[in-house]
């Protein structure tokens, strides 16, 4: 009795072979043979699809090497996990797998157990790629309803219309009885009788009068601001969107505004639903990982508190703020496809181990690139293990090259991971740690982040753990 409803295609020229895989796998998974590279392909573009493929190297009239290159040109097939299973150890024959697209090598003779690990690590990845994929097509479907229910807001809700005398702000509007929101008495505004200014809401005033005086410098046309009003007894915010053209004398300056007032308080709330299903998508993904290796689960989630707590400290917007978190909370979800005996291996790891491991930067990338977060996940998590100096990795990108997002959470991770315990040695404390940023600021880690890291934990007593 099969305990999954996996597919397994074994690809091997040697009977043997085919056989013995095949009498190992049985009793787990649904095991499909193909004895060359030619009916492999065949074999993958039929039912049952398979959900992994083990394939041999060596094979005559076509190798595995073009067999999966064969398989990631087609979309019917390219996401199928495909583990090389071969004889040789050789450096540059694994490098050339996992470049091609490869997602892990298995050594002949095969061990049992280590093979059953190995799938069961790759089908929990493909696992949580179609998780978000599906989520992906649910929220757009939800983009899809929102975008619908907007245009149909926009169809029936009044718009008010005005215009704005230039430098004092003097506001007019044109309404009609059906042209008015019910929340908001337009003509009160008319002849100064109230300033509309004056009823935006106190964080918002000065800024959109900075916006449309930088407009007007820069001799823009036209402009978009949204910003929160108050009515009624002040206690009332409705969210508004103003849209404003600007006119301008023969001399070119600006002597009066026309625009449209609309209300879009119905738009922002749907706003910060998707935004939550955006969140709620990655926090899924982290604990998938966080079943499986508790330590990295731990270590993703000291870092995203100390890379928001560092582009707070760095005055960045909240968006952003935002954004850098929720990439560090799975910035090493490529971590999935590992297996366990590296992640937890009690010493060193061998040159062929780290190599592997160093591959989890792209592999992150691979499984989050297509999920459409409204901020830069997936670059921030192949880019986490670059360096200013370019002797990082996945691509030994340089300063320039490498998003702000990037380079602090680098350096959260850096802080956490040497001042936390490992499965090799205990932790080395925060002093180690802070040593290791300030020495390499600017050479390896931006130095303004590097900065700020450090008034976080010298100045400010920023704990390294949550408790």
């Amino acid at each position: 009795m099969r305990n999954s409803e996996a597919t397994i295609l074994i690809v091997d020229d040697e009977p043997i072979n085919l056989s013995v895989l095949s009498a190992t796998l049985a009793n787990e998974y649904l095991v499909r043979a193909a004895n060359s590279g030619v009916r492999c392909i065949e074999v993958a573009n039929s039912d049952p699809r398979p959900d992994l493929i083990l394939l041999d190297i060596q094979m005559p009239e076509m190798d595995g090497y073009e067999v999966l290159t064969t398989l990631k040109q087609n979309p019917a097939t390219q996401n199928i996990p495909v583990i090389f299973v071969t004889a040789s150890n050789s450096i540059e024959n694994e490098e050339k797998g996992l470049k091609l697209g490869a997602v892990d090598f298995i050594l002949k003779p095969i061990r049992p157990a280590i093979l059953h690990a190995r799938i069961k690590t790759q089908l929990l990845i493909k696992q949580a790629e179609n998780l978000l994929r599906n989520k992906n097509s649910s929220l757009e479907h939800e983009v899809v309803e929102s975008e619908q229910l907007f245009q149909h807001i926009i169809e029936v809700v009044p718009v008010a219309i005005y215009k704005t005398s230039l430098p004092d702000f003097k506001l007019y509007f044109f309404c009609s009885d059906k042209q008015k929101n019910p929340c908001i008495d337009y003509q009160s505004f008319n002849n100064s009788q109230q300033n509309w200014y004056e009823h935006i809401h106190p964080e918002d005033q000065q800024p959109i009068k900075e916006l449309i005086k930088i407009a007007v410098h820069d001799q823009k046309l036209s402009f978009r601001l949204e910003y929160r009003f108050l009515h009624g007894d002040n206690s009332t915010v409705t969210w508004l969107e103003d849209n404003g053209t600007i006119e301008y004398s023969a001399s070119g300056e600006a002597f009066r505004i026309f625009g449209s007032i609309t209300d879009i308080s119905k738009r922002k709330e749907s706003e910060q639903k998707l935004q939550g299903s955006f969140e709620a998508t990655i926090m899924a993904v982290s604990k998938a990982l966080g079943q499986r290796d508790p330590y990295t689960a731990s270590h993703q989630y000291n870092c995203a508190r100390i890379a928001k707590a560092i582009a707070q400290q760095l005055n960045l917007n909240d968006e952003m703020v935002n954004g850098i978190y929720q990439a560090a909370a799975i910035h090493d979800i490529g971590k999935i496809y590992l297996p366990s005996e590296i992640l937890n291996k009690p010493s060193s790891l061998s040159y062929a181990e780290f190599g592997l491991v160093k591959t989890h930067a792209q592999v992150g990338y691979d499984i989050i690139k297509d999920v459409k977060f409204p901020w830069p996940i997936a670059t921030a998590i192949v880019q986490h293990h670059e360096r200013l100096d370019g002797s990082g990795y996945p691509k030994g990108l340089k300063e320039g090259e490498i998003c702000l997002e990037a380079k602090i959470l680098s350096i959260a991770d850096v802080v956490d991971a040497i001042s936390s315990d490992r499965p090799y040695r205990k932790g080395l404390g925060l002093d180690a740690a802070l040593t290791e940023i300030e020495s390499n600021a600017g050479k390896l880690y931006d130095a303004e982040a590097v900065n700020a890291c450090l008034i976080l934990f010298r100045e400010h007593n920023f704990p390294i753990y949550n408790d």
